[in-house]
C-alpha cells in the first residue's frame, strides 16, 4: 500500500513541476474514437498532414502488376464503350471490326465511335456531337453481324436528320467522368474524363496512390450489384422500359431487382472482367451455371429428347434489344435477366406496350424456337400453356403431358 501511494506522490509531483516550467502535458488519445480524436488531441489541424487524394492513372498503370487480369479485361465489352479516333485511324477490337464511318465522311472526320463492340457503333465528328444525317431517311449507325441471331451487318438510322445531338453519355461510357466542361475542348461532348470507355478505375477507383504503395494502399473492390447498377439501369428501377416488342438495353439491374434473383448479386454469376458476348469455355464472363443450383429443375423436365435446350433459352431469351431483334421470331440481342416463366401468360409486356412484367412470358420463352422455320415445330399457345405448366414437375418428368 506505501508502494503505491510513493508512486502516487512521485507522478503528482513531477506534473506540478512540469506546469512550473511551461510545458503542456497533451492527455492520451482514444485511438478507437479514430482521427478525428487525434487531431482534436493536438489542439490545431495545422499540425496535421492532409490526406493525399488519389488521381486517375489509366489502365496501362495496372497492367504492370495485373497482366492477367488485364489481358482478360481488354477481351471484355468494357474498355469500348468509347473510342478516340487517332490520327485518322479507326479503332482496334478484339474480334469486331467497324468497316467505315457514315457515307460522307471519312475517319479523318470521326473524333470519337461509340461502341463497336459486338452490337452497333455510332460516329462522334469534329465538333463533339454524334453523326446523325442531314434527312430523315439518312442511316448513321451501323448494326455489327450477330451470328447468335444471324442478322446485322446493316446501317440504319439514328436521330435522322436532327441537328447537333450533343454525347451526354459519359457517366457510363467513360472512367473519371466529370459533368463539367467540353472533353478536348469539342462543344459536343458533355463533361470531361480522364479515359475513353469502362476502364478498370470507372469500377475500383483512381489508382495512383495505389501504384505508389500498393501494399498499404488498398483499391476499391465492390462485389454489390449496385455497383454494377450504376450504369445497367435505365432510370426508374420501379419499372422496366419496353419499346417496339423488346425490352429496352442497359435494364439488367432493374429485370434482376424484380425477379425472384434480387438477393443475388451479379458477379455471383458473372465475371466482369471477361466477355459475355465472345467468351467461351474459361474466358467466358460465365462463372455459375443455374443447375448448380437448381438442380433438382435440371434432372426434371417434360421433354427429356430436348437435353439439347439450355437454361438459358427458356428462362434468359433474348428479350432485349440494342442493335437487332426480329418481333416475328420474338429475338433481340440481349438476353434477359427476370428469369421465371409465367407459364399463363403469352405476353410479358404491359398493354400498351411500353414496360415489362416481372416475368418470361411464352412469346419469348417457347417461340424463340417454335416458329415456322424456326428449330422446332410450331405450336399453338394453348398446347405451349399446356406444355409450359408444371414443365419441371418430378411426377411428370418425361410425360410431356400425356
Amino acid at each position: 500500500m506505501k508502494k503505491y501511494l510513493v508512486i502516487s506522490a512521485l507522478l503528482v509531483v513531477l506534473l506540478l513541476v512540469a506546469a512550473q516550467c511551461g510545458v503542456v502535458v497533451p492527455p492520451v488519445a482514444d485511438v478507437s474514437l479514430g482521427s478525428q480524436a487525434l487531431v482534436a488531441d493536438l489542439g490545431s489541424v495545422d499540425n496535421v498532414q492532409t490526406a493525399a487524394v488519389p488521381e486517375y492513372a489509366g489502365r496501362e498503370s495496372c497492367k504492370e502488376c495485373h497482366e492477367e487480369r488485364y489481358n482478360e479485361f481488354m477481351q471484355s465489352g468494357h474498355p469500348y464503350k468509347l473510342n478516340k479516333v487517332v490520327d485518322g485511324q479507326p479503332p482496334e477490337y478484339p474480334f469486331s471490326e467497324v468497316p467505315n464511318p457514315p457515307e460522307g465522311y471519312t475517319w479523318d472526320d470521326i473524333t470519337y465511335v461509340i461502341g463497336g463492340y459486338g452490337w452497333k457503333a455510332r460516329f462522334i465528328d469534329k465538333d463533339g456531337f454524334i453523326i446523325t444525317g442531314a434527312d430523315e431517311n439518312a442511316t448513321t449507325q451501323y448494326n455489327l453481324y450477330n451470328e447468335d441471331i444471324d442478322m446485322g451487318d446493316n446501317w440504319v438510322g439514328y436521330h435522322a436528320g436532327e441537328k447537333e445531338v450533343p454525347y451526354n453519355c459519359g457517366t457510363c461510357h467513360t472512367t473519371g467522368y466529370n459533368p463539367e466542361g467540353h472533353q478536348d475542348g469539342l462543344p459536343g461532348l458533355i463533361g470531361t474524363w480522364s479515359e475513353p470507355g469502362i476502364q478498370c478505375e470507372a469500377c475500383h477507383g483512381p489508382g495512383s496512390l495505389h501504384n505508389e504503395n500498393p501494399y498499404n494502399v488498398s483499391m476499391k473492390v465492390d462485389r454489390d450489384a449496385d455497383m454494377c447498377g450504376t450504369c445497367h439501369r435505365r432510370g426508374d428501377i420501379s419499372q422496366i422500359d419496353a419499346s417496339g416488342g423488346f425490352t429496352k438495353h442497359h435494364e439488367q439491374f432493374e429485370e434482376m431487382r424484380a425477379s425472384k434473383h434480387a438477393a443475388l448479386n451479379c458477379i455471383d454469376c458473372h465475371d466482369p472482367h471477361k466477355s459475355t458476348k465472345y467468351g467461351k469455355g474459361p474466358d467466358s464472363s460465365i462463372n455459375n451455371s443455374c443447375e448448380n443450383c437448381h438442380f433438382e429443375k435440371a434432372n426434371y423436365q417434360k421433354i427429356t429428347d430436348r437435353k439439347h435446350a439450355e437454361c438459358v433459352d427458356c428462362h434468359m431469351a433474348r428479350s432485349t434489344k440494342s442493335a437487332l431483334g426480329d418481333p416475328d421470331r420474338y429475338t433481340g440481342d440481349i438476353r434477359g435477366h427476370l428469369f421465371s416463366i409465367n407459364p399463363l401468360a403469352e405476353s410479358q409486356f404491359t398493354e400498351d406496350g411500353k414496360f415489362t412484367n416481372p416475368y418470361v412470358g411464352l412469346d419469348f420463352a417457347c417461340k424463340g424456337c417454335h416458329y415456322d422455320g424456326g428449330p422446332a415445330s410450331v405450336q399453338t399457345d394453348e398446347a405451349l400453356v399446356d406444355l409450359a405448366v408444371g414443365y419441371h414437375d418430378k411426377d411428370m418428368a418425361g410425360s410431356a403431358n400425356k
